[in-house]
């Protein structure tokens, strides 16, 4: 590892001192220590993955987004409490392909777990590759994992981010890395929060880059931000139009209240964006490759890369199972069509998994981008058939003591559960996001226990971006993509949301069990 670069296994990167301000730069801490016994020496290694979930690769000057609306979850607004959290502005969004290209940099960097000593298998991506299901934030996932040129931007010759000084208007509820407009005051973001002034961020974040790709196989779940505008909404004519085009969209209507995205973005079932003919917009350029992908877009899109990548060419479903190693892994495409950011699958598809389980010959891994306890999406239009449920998922896999592990993500959040079972249990894991703090993969070494039953050792992975907190070469960090990926990470231990719940940022980060941790899955001897 590259010293003070940032890169590292469980190395710890955390919280420095808090400013008058609340913002608090971030700092290396001593290597984490290990959760669970040492079990290594007994263990035979059955398969080696790295974990990132996630990526959120995001084109942040789209007119599809709609970043108007996180306003309404504000700290001190009306309907703050109605919202909690919105989720379609971050600072940090404009620099989502870089983190991606700093965590590419890193993972082709190992070789080996680091408990078992065994050559990593495969990377698994288990969704959310992108931010808004378009075709230009996929061409940049491809580009960035595959390797070759990657062009973060989208639209005219200047910036049309939010928070850029060529977005066309001011919204003091943006953070602008550049300072205020003229003839305004500064942004709430830098006068409330500590926000940092980063002169000439907004055109450096669009600079292109190559990437190397990476170096081991790789594999991609679907997740609901790569078939749903925003995760949540499924595309129409309309919503096509919006995003190709030149207009954006920075404000409810005069006639709507702020209750109407409550009532048109619900978790569950259909979701519709709240614009109307009235709504206030500015001019942007508008940009073909922005256009929002259809039904097997993104199969065909890893299709074209050499490898294997998850999914078939000419294939419209997204679930898939390979051999990894000494496991089967399995594959749920978890996302709802129909709308609405949680889950679900559809009956032919729980029957597939079925017929799966009976027929592996060896240990079983799931994956999916939902975890169980999201699984929650009824929602189908008439006619379009049953959605399956998080009880009758969960007890299916139970059922099966073939069934070993389950790796999620969608939470953006290190967590881990043994659910108990008549046969011992079936571990569940997610992993952090790389868009939200603390930006993070996992390598997760599925082993053998000599007396029955199987290890599962987990080790966090920081991606190698690092932003100092003083920095005399600013132009020299600028031009760094993988410094832009420390910033952003700074960025998002800083958001400014998460200081009204304390203990957000730690639940994204994750107990010390659901971090650097070996747990034991139980089996009972066989007779």
């Amino acid at each position: 590892m590259r010293e003070g670069s940032g890169i590292g296994i469980a190395m710890g990167i955390v919280h420095g001192p808090e400013r008058e301000s609340g913002w608090r730069p971030l700092v290396h801490s001593p290597q984490e220590g290990r959760v669970g016994e040492p079990v290594a020496e007994i263990c035979r290694a059955l398969a080696t993955i790295v974990h990132l979930s996630d990526v959120h690769i995001c084109d942040a000057e789209s007119p599809a987004r709609l970043e108007y609306l996180d306003h309404l979850a504000d700290p001190g607004e009306p309907y703050a409490d109605i919202y909690e959290e919105i989720g379609t502005y971050r600072p940090q969004e404009i620099l989502t392909a870089q983190v991606a290209l700093a965590m590419v940099r890193t993972v082709n960097e190992l070789t080996v777990g680091p408990v078992a000593g065994a050559p990593i298998d495969t990377v698994l991506v288990t969704g959310d590759v992108i931010d808004n299901a378009q075709a230009n934030e996929l061409g940049a996932y491809a580009a960035v994992l595959g390797g070759g040129a990657v062009t973060p931007r989208s639209g005219g010759v200047a910036s049309s981010w939010v928070g850029a000084p060529s977005a066309g208007f001011w919204s003091d509820r943006f953070w602008h890395p550049e300072g205020p407009h003229a003839g305004h005051d500064p942004d709430r973001l830098t006068t409330a929060y500590g926000y940092p002034g980063v002169p000439g961020l907004s055109e450096a974040a669009r600079v292109g880059f190559d990437s190397p790709g990476l170096a081991l196989p790789w594999l991609t779940v679907h997740g609901n931000h790569d078939a749903l505008l925003q995760g949540t909404v499924a595309p129409t004519e309309r919503t096509r139009e919006l995003a190709v085009g030149g207009a954006r969209v920075v404000g409810l209507a005069p006639t709507q209240t702020p209750l109407a995205a409550l009532e048109a973005t619900p978790a569950l079932g259909p979701a519709r964006y709240v614009d109307e003919p009235e709504s206030p917009t500015v001019a942007i350029a508008a940009d073909d490759t922005r256009r929002l992908l259809r039904s097997g877009d993104l199969a065909e899109a890893l299709a074209d890369l050499p490898g294997d990548h998850g999914f078939a060419a000419g294939e419209r479903r997204g679930y898939w199972a390979r051999d990894v190693g000494g496991v089967r892994l399995l594959a749920m495409d978890t996302v709802n069509p129909y709308g609405g950011w949680q889950g679900s699958i559809d009956e032919e598809q729980f029957e597939w998994l079925r017929g799966e389980l009976a027929a592996a010959d060896r240990p079983v891994v799931v994956t999916s981008h939902h975890p169980s306890w999201t699984l929650l999406n009824p929602y189908a239009p008439p006619g379009a058939g049953r959605r399956v449920l998080a009880d009758e998922v969960i007890r299916l896999l139970l059922g099966e003591p073939k069934v070993v592990l389950w790796l999620a993500g969608h939470v953006h959040g290190n967590t881990v559960r043994l659910h108990a079972s008549p046969h011992g249990g079936l571990l569940e894991v997610t992993t952090a996001s790389l868009i939200d703090w603390p930006q993070q993969g996992r390598l997760v070494e599925i082993l053998e226990h000599p007396e029955g039953g199987f290890v599962v050792a987990m080790t966090v992975v920081d991606h190698g971006g690092w932003w100092p907190e003083y920095e005399s070469d600013l132009a020299a960090m600028l031009a760094d993509p993988v410094a832009l990926a420390g910033l952003s990470r700074v960025l998002a231990a800083n958001d400014f949301r998460a200081r009204q719940h304390p203990t957000a940022l730690q639940w994204m980060a994750g107990r010390p069990e659901a971090r650097n941790a070996t747990w034991r899955v139980p089996r009972p001897p066989t007779p």
